[in-house]
């Protein structure tokens, strides 16, 4: 009969309305009543003042309820928990089991069995302490039993009648013993007891409903309640970013590149998974970003020059970290502070017709750049002899002319530096940049030994997308090439690690 009733009992029940009215829902409880070890009272609201935790020392669920929900032993219990949060009721809470060897703390107290053993080791299960904690903040909330280790207890913590100073009730009982986690069964009490306090709250501190962005801008937000596991930031409804430490701030504080999406009109979403629920808030706001460009004095293509050429430069819809001017793809100038003013010896290069680039780099990351052909005429051309040369006159031999000095030769090409550093962690779409000395004419950049891009004049840069590569290590290699072939190279070790995606939302209810 008993195996039959248990058999049913794992079912979830449907919680019994209550003249008093309670926020916190009762866990699925079986009752299983019997005759025999315990009192039949009318207690009260008022009546009952503490819960006390206790140990089976043994047994499995079906063995306990059977020992406690009968007349077979002079002991019993209002509730048993099993090691699978199974909840069984032995006795109404208006009447009075016997369960703490002390009858003054039977009248005021519930009496909550978990099956296990006292001095195990292996503790118990957090099914049973969830389950159990559900059970006691019902409890809480329904009696306004204070929430502490004043009032729910220990069957070590009863007093033993007549014998001041000494506790465990009549038999000295010492459950729920020293594996019995008390500081994380009070917090499961709390949070379950009072949702209303540790529910998850997100505000976002930095971005503000209908706002207009433009550039690099921070997005921090605040969280209150919960004890948050990670934060993720998503734009339109795509993960951009995870953060799992507080402050929780997107890219660790370096804000939000805005320039990176269209302008026009963006959904915000930031989602808190905490360990005991989740949270998102939601804001639209408005991209609106300035084109970058790269404007000059008057040059136009074509354009004869001669001599030294000064260039004013001046940059539009963005600050700049400098600008630079390049002839043929090589670096002739640069200034890194307004006014912009680049200068062009153009007496170093042969005459006839070159490939300028005036070009800047946005601090948002952006490059502009100017280029046009211009044509150099530093020599007069030849005058066409209208009339032959008169014999020379015999005179002295003339002085063999010197020879000529060697000209001094050009540097080797090298790379001299580049915006990833050996050992770094990259992921989504990474913009390379390199700088380089010598006669370089082209650069090629390589993934684990294979050319991904080729840029063919200065600045030199590529747009390379990790998610093409697996995670995990991979070798990046920059390599210079002069007209003559010579090469230089340098190679760093980066891994790459793509955010992971968000969990599927939990479908399990209490």
């Amino acid at each position: 009969m008993l195996a039959a009733t248990l058999a049913l009992a794992w079912a979830p029940l449907a919680q019994a309305a209550h003249a008093d009215p309670n926020p916190v829902r009762r866990p699925p409880v079986t009752h299983v009543y019997g005759d025999g070890s315990y009192t039949p009272a009318s207690r009260g609201l008022q009546s009952i003042r503490y819960v006390v935790i206790h140990v089976t020392d043994g047994g499995t669920l079906d063995g306990n309820v059977w020992w406690l929900s009968g007349s077979h032993s002079h002991a019993s219990a209002h509730y048993v928990v099993s090691r699978l949060g199974q909840i069984v009721q032995l006795v109404n809470l208006s009447d009075i089991a016997w369960h703490a060897g002390n009858w003054k703390m039977n009248k005021e107290s519930i009496g909550i069995e978990h099956v296990g053993d006292t001095y195990d080791p292996t503790g118990f299960t957090t099914s049973e302490y969830v389950a159990s904690a559900h059970l006691v903040a019902w409890l809480v909330r329904r009696y306004s039993i204070p929430v502490d280790r004043q009032h729910i207890i220990g069957h070590d913590q009863v007093p033993t009648p007549g014998h001041p100073g000494e506790f465990g009730g009549a038999d000295h009982h010492t459950d729920p013993g020293p594996y019995w986690r008390w500081g994380y069964y009070m917090n499961l009490v709390r949070r379950f007891a009072f949702p209303e306090r540790y529910a998850l709250r997100v505000r976002i501190t930095s971005l503000a409903d209908e706002e207009t962005l433009s550039g690099i801008v921070p997005w921090r937000i605040a969280v209150t309640g919960g004890n948050v596991r990670r934060v993720d930031f998503l734009v339109d409804d795509r993960l951009v970013w995870r953060d799992a430490h507080a402050p929780f701030r997107f890219a660790g504080g370096r804000g939000w590149n805005t320039t990176q999406i269209a302008n026009g009109a963006h959904t915000l979403t930031v989602r808190v998974v905490g360990r005991y629920g989740r949270a998102a808030q939601r804001i639209g706001i408005s991209v609106r970003n300035r084109a970058f460009v790269v404007t000059t004095s008057a040059l136009r293509s074509w354009q004869r020059v001669k001599g030294v050429v000064r260039i004013h430069a001046n940059v539009n819809g963005a600050r700049t970290t400098g600008i630079g001017f390049y002839v043929d793809g090589k670096i002739v100038s640069r200034d890194r502070r307004p006014p912009y003013a680049l200068r062009w010896n153009t007496h170093r290069v042969a005459d006839g017709a070159h490939r300028i680039t005036v070009a800047a780099v946005a601090v948002d990351g952006r490059v502009a750049r100017r280029t046009l052909v211009l044509v150099v005429k530093n020599r007069p051309a030849r005058k066409p002899r209208s009339q032959p040369r008169p014999a020379a006159r015999p005179g002295p031999a003339p002085k063999p002319k010197p020879k000529p000095k060697p000209r001094p030769s050009l540097p080797p090409p090298a790379v001299t530096a580049e915006n990833v550093a050996d050992g770094q962690t990259l992921s989504g779409t990474f913009t390379w940049r390199v700088h380089t000395t010598g006669p370089v004419a082209k650069v090629e950049f390589l993934v684990d030994g294979i050319v991904v891009a080729t840029a063919a004049r200065e600045p030199w840069s590529t747009a390379w997308d990790t998610t093409t590569v697996a995670d995990g290590a991979h070798a990046l290699e920059v390599r210079a090439l002069t007209p003559a072939g010579a090469a230089a190279s340098a190679t760093v070790t980066v891994t790459v690690q793509q955010p992971a995606p968000p969990p599927p939302p939990s479908t399990t209810t209490q």
